[in-house]
């Protein structure tokens, strides 16, 4: 028996000190026992006081600090990035003691090495590990899978419209710069052999007469794990095809930002120059509350066979922290909570592999606004 169902790893980091705060305030907390994990004693005593619950002090490169918090909990949340630099001990560790573990990441190189290095092992035990819990990639993944429950077809084909207003934290700053350092995208990743079902040609940039804006090419981790949701349940159909884009005011919006992400790209691969852009937004750092209070986003996923139409809409508040600290604790307390229900319960799963319709009831509970028809 764990001493612990969930705890959180990276407590004291901006995300972090929102999770913590969104499961203190959970109708289901008197339900289960959490405690919370860092590095840094003073800080987390301060936190741990302030929910009057347990704290562990560890190390992302010590095994055997992160053996103890996989040893006494059911479940880790790890808010703790760049994955790819500090993720892969925690795995090993929750996997070797049957521990779920649930992270944030959008580096593809991290979940193509995980995949590569840990997919049976992952099998072989009693853990879940789950990529991804947050804005990446629980609205796509989800409303991916509730459209196509609609079509009940063989051939379908979704596309993905993202708008959104939002800022980023330093944790998020650093693991985008991280990645697009190493120069693996998504696109890379996605293509692998056996990632997709149709070789169905993709626009970069269009203007969408549907929603009056331009749309242009989303290269997220999300594709990826929405495939591999499809490949591994029927409900997708034998042909089945995903895109992402997000919707900009103006063909100059996009202008700027494929401008913006080149000249990151190349920057961020010399050491100094990488440095000082890091520490223009530090670690720990993040958008205020008032500002967090006027982010929202709302994705549209449309779904289209040969004779019809659906589409499911997906709307909340600030994307990146708030509800990124909501999908990743609905999560965690679904895993914990329903576990009796979880449609699979061990190896490396996406969130729709693992909880099939359980995330819809518990996120509109939450209060995300879920919406699905067909024409």
């Amino acid at each position: 028996m764990k001493k612990y169902d969930i705890i959180i790893w990276g407590a004291t980091g901006f995300t972090g000190k929102l999770i913590c705060n969104y499961l203190a305030n959970h109708n289901d907390i008197n339900n289960i026992k959490w405690a919370i994990a860092g590095r840094d004693k003073n800080r987390l005593s301060q936190i741990a006081k302030k929910h009057s619950i347990s704290y562990y002090i560890a190390n992302s490169f010590d095994s055997k600090s992160l053996d103890k918090l996989s040893e006494d909990s059911q479940l880790i949340i790890t808010t703790v990035g760049p994955y790819s630099i500090y993720g892969e001990k925690l795995i090993a560790s929750c996997i070797k003691n049957n521990t779920h573990y649930l992270d944030l990441t959008g580096e593809p190189n991290f979940v193509k090495r995980i995949s590569s290095k840990y997919k049976n092992a992952a099998q072989n035990s009693k853990a879940i590990i789950m990529h991804s819990c947050g804005f990446e990639s629980v609205p796509s993944d989800l409303g991916a899978y509730l459209t196509v429950k609609q079509l009940n077809g063989q051939n379908v084909d979704l596309t993905y419209y993202l708008k959104t207003k939002g800022r980023i934290s330093g944790g998020t700053w650093a693991s985008f710069l991280n990645s697009i350092s190493l120069g693996l995208g998504e696109a890379k990743l996605a293509t692998n052999k056996g990632t997709t079902n149709n070789t169905k040609k993709q626009k970069k940039i269009f203007y969408s007469h549907r929603f009056k804006k331009w749309a242009m090419i989303f290269p997220v981790i999300d594709k990826y794990l929405v495939m591999k949701s499809s490949r591994n349940m029927q409900e997708y159909g034998e042909h089945f095809n995903f895109n992402l884009y997000t919707l900009q005011k103006s063909l100059f919006s996009i202008i700027l930002i494929i401008l913006g992400v080149a000249s990151l790209s190349f920057l961020s691969k010399v050491k100094f120059v990488k440095n000082f852009l890091l520490s223009r937004i530090p670690s720990g750092t993040g958008p205020s509350k008032e500002q967090r209070k006027k982010h929202w986003f709302e994705v549209n996923i449309i779904g289209k066979t040969e004779s019809k139409e659906a589409q499911t809409i997906i709307s909340g508040g600030d994307p990146g922290y708030e509800e990124t600290a909501k999908f990743i604790s609905e999560t965690a307390l679904c895993i914990i909570m329903q576990k009796d229900q979880l449609l699979k319960n061990k190896g490396i799963l996406t969130l729709v592999e693992c909880t099939g319709d359980l995330m819809r009831t518990r996120l509109e509970n939450a209060g995300i606004k879920i919406v699905t028809f067909t024409k």
